[in-house]
């Protein structure tokens, strides 16, 4: 992990100070940059790389501290996972684990932007020839790390995905599932993500959608009171919305909404009585396999959080546009917008492919054939897909295998 790391604060190398070792994983230690000589620690094998002290930071990511070392025995249990896998599946819209181990094939460095307990880690990990960097800027990297820190593939760190600790143009896919509205900004924490793509590089995000206008209301007033809660209070209080939810669950009633009423967002249709009252008008979520703990889990993660932003679709869309990301899927759900991205490049890759063209051309004409195969290797390395290149080298090949005849 190591070898890829540089210094968040002024992205220049460093250097490494080992107090324990096991076999090649370094479990304690002290990270040291070469440049400003800002220095971090290693601790229970993850490099701790996390220094914004600001208020709201803090109270967000203890939130989610609190959060997994109460849940997420819960949140690895089987049942979850597979519930999340699927969700994950038919968000993002692969369907199948088959299409998406497919496309991770493609993939040789993945950065998994807020892990939690690692489950996503697990999941993109399935390529055993990439490399999956998965951080969370919470404590829960720990529960991570004891979970699928053996995993031989998957790289744990705590930092903070504003500030990160890699080179720009790093990932080849970069996965941030409900992270990105629990940072200080949403829209610039993703614009910064997206600094670390390669050229065809991938990202996938998804992010709370804003909800009927009621039940914004009640989210901001409740919330204005349950930031300041202690943890055991917000605890409390979110069992509490958990019991409703539960209650009206088991109502087992469904309610017919004859017209659209656009003033409260509702739209014509059958409604469960309980799924009516969540998406409209308050967050009392209940776990359909009667998990108390995963409920008061899932409702404390919204209550909780000092930074939980809502967007709607044209906003989210916005980013996309002002980083020239072409958007290759994207679904709303009532919860959220998930959309996945390819960098898109293809003027910039054209001229570029131009002047590579009239290089290859150059050291041709100089009988500098070794030079112009340096040149094109390493332009396909970085773009494989190149179809322009790739009829240069093969030309360049048939051209020396009839120079050895």
């Amino acid at each position: 992990l190591i070898d890829f790391l540089v210094c968040p604060t002024c992205r220049h190398s460093i250097n490494v100070k080992v107090k324990k070792k096991i076999r090649e994983e370094i479990i304690e230690g002290k990270i040291i940059c070469d440049h400003c000589k800002d220095n971090f620690k290693i601790t229970n094998g993850i490099p701790r790389f996390v220094v914004d002290e600001t208020k709201d930071f803090v109270k967000t990511e203890a939130a989610f501290s609190s959060k997994w070392q109460k849940h997420h025995k819960n949140h690895q249990a089987k049942d979850w996972v597979d519930f999340q896998r699927k969700w994950f599946l038919d968000r993002y819209g692969w369907k199948t684990v088959e299409n998406f181990n497919k496309f991770l094939n493609s993939k040789n460095t993945i950065l998994d932007a807020g892990t939690g307990i690692g489950n996503s880690a697990k999941f993109l990990s399935a390529n055993k020839n990439a490399q999956v960097f998965a951080l969370d800027a919470s404590d829960s990297v720990d529960f991570a790390y004891k979970k699928y820190g053996k995993l031989s593939n998957v790289h744990f760190l705590q930092a903070d995905l504003r500030q990160l600790p890699f080179k720009k143009s790093f990932f080849d896919y970069i996965y941030s599932d409900q992270v990105l509205h629990h940072t200080k900004n949403t829209g610039t924490s993703f614009k910064y993500l997206t600094k670390f793509l390669t050229t065809n590089g991938h990202i996938s995000i998804y992010v709370y959608n804003k909800k009927a206008p009621v039940r914004e209301y009640v989210d901001d007033y409740i919330r204005n009171k349950t930031v300041k809660m202690s943890v055991k209070d917000c605890t409390e209080f979110s069992k509490q919305m958990a019991y409703l939810g539960k209650s009206l669950s088991q109502l087992k009633k469904k309610i017919k909404i004859p017209y659209d009423i656009p003033l409260l967002g509702v739209k014509a249709g059958e409604y469960d009585v309980q799924r009516f009252v969540y998406w409209h008008f308050l967050k009392c979520f209940w776990d359909e396999s009667d998990n108390l703990e995963r409920s008061v889990g899932v409702n404390f993660d919204w209550y909780s959080p000092k930074f939980a932003f809502r967007h709607t679709p044209q906003e989210v869309k916005s980013w996309f546009k002002q980083t020239k990301l072409k958007i290759t899927s994207f679904k709303e759900i009532e919860s959220g917008d998930r959309l996945a991205t390819q960098k898109e490049m293809e003027e910039w890759r054209k001229s570029f492919t131009q002047i590579v063209s009239s290089l290859v051309f150059t050291y041709k004409q100089l009988d500098m054939r070794p030079k112009a195969e340096l040149v094109l290797a390493d332009w396909l390395d970085k773009n494989p897909n190149d179809p322009v290149a790739q009829k240069l080298m093969e030309d360049l090949t048939k051209e020396e295998v009839r120079g050895k005849k």
